[in-house]
């Protein structure tokens, strides 16, 4: 089990593995959405989502990784708001609330959990703008690759492969 630390060592090496597999996607869809992550906004946004759900997991308890994550999402918040972006503001503050309904080591770290946490992220452009589902699918993906590995450091998905004696 990694500490908020870890987790973030983590979300930074497997962030970084996803931002190159992206990089190179062949799919014409994605291909031109990849691009975008030759801008330097777009590649900062995109290991911000990564480390973010890289230590989500762990925000539903009091620790750490519950400060730094809010210590981000409050002020990205009130940026939102500040903006003029209320959907986004409220869509952040759903998904940064999603943790505290529960125990810790709850729900939150359950296999499933990662594939169903990110999928505001590619719900909402699907209802508003299919045209920028794509680019949506991007970020989800960098969220369930965030995700994934907290539970794979915590050590929940290789119990499930270990062979006993």
């Amino acid at each position: 089990m990694a500490n908020y630390k870890g987790h973030l060592a983590g979300g930074l090496i497997f962030t970084g593995m996803y931002a190159v597999s992206v990089s190179f996607l062949p799919v014409e869809r994605f291909a031109e959405h990849a691009g975008v992550l030759r801008d330097w906004q777009a590649v900062f946004g995109l290991f911000i989502i990564g480390m973010l759900f890289s230590i989500l997991p762990d925000v539903d308890t009091n620790s750490k990784a519950q400060d730094i994550f809010f210590g981000i999402v409050f002020p990205l918040n009130i940026i939102l708001l500040w903006q003029g972006m209320l959907q986004a503001s409220a869509y952040l503050g759903l998904i940064a609330m999603l943790p505290i309904i529960g125990h810790h080591r709850g729900w939150t770290h359950k296999k499933w959990a990662v594939f169903v946490v990110p999928l505001p992220i590619l719900i909402v452009p699907y209802v508003y703008s299919e045209k920028i589902l794509s680019l949506a699918m991007i970020y989800y993906g960098v969220a369930v690759t965030g995700y994934f590995s907290h539970l794979l450091l915590d050590g929940l998905i290789w119990r499930r492969f270990r062979i006993k004696n």
